[in-house]
């Protein structure tokens, strides 16, 4: 089985890849917010780290190619 790596990528980019609204990512991260902040994030900030993206992908079964 292949591992996954994950890049650092503005929120925009993650919405697109995913297929969902700038607006529908805000309200997930709203709702992760508590696992969120003790890796790190911070709402203001536009480009996410690999980590934070990995978490959503694993949080929301997403599967990146």
């Amino acid at each position: 089985m292949q591992e996954l790596r994950y890049k650092a990528m503005s929120k925009k980019e993650f919405a697109n890849m995913v297929g969902i609204s700038v607006r529908t990512l805000n309200r997930w991260l709203k709702r992760a917010d508590g696992e969120l902040s003790s890796i790190g994030y911070d709402k203001r900030c536009h480009v996410m780290s690999p980590k934070i993206v990995e978490f959503l992908c694993e949080k929301f079964v997403i599967l990146q190619d």
